[in-house]
């Protein structure tokens, strides 16, 4: 994803949302010609702190539901599963 993806998919959601940041407790480069680590992602969050924009390389809906749970992908890419277990 380039910055100026990201700005337009933000442009879109409320202006005063808080963001919240996944990357698997590493560091995330999101370069087009790699591909092992999955894809930066832009998604609307649900928690127990409010709704939240989240960015980064979460490949599932429930990061932790029901205290964390992706509700809707903002990137319009794929849509994730619930959970890969």
């Amino acid at each position: 994803m380039k910055v100026k993806e990201l700005i337009e998919i933000l442009k879109k959601c409320d202006q005063e949302m808080p963001i919240a940041t996944h990357a698997n407790n590493h560091e995330y480069m999101s370069k087009t010609d790699i591909d092992s680590h999955g894809k930066c992602r832009v998604a609307l969050l649900k928690s127990y702190g409010g709704d939240h924009v989240i960015i980064g390389n979460f490949s599932r809906k429930e990061l932790n539901k029901p205290n964390w749970y992706i509700e809707k992908v903002l990137d319009g890419g794929d849509d994730l599963p619930d959970d890969w277990r």
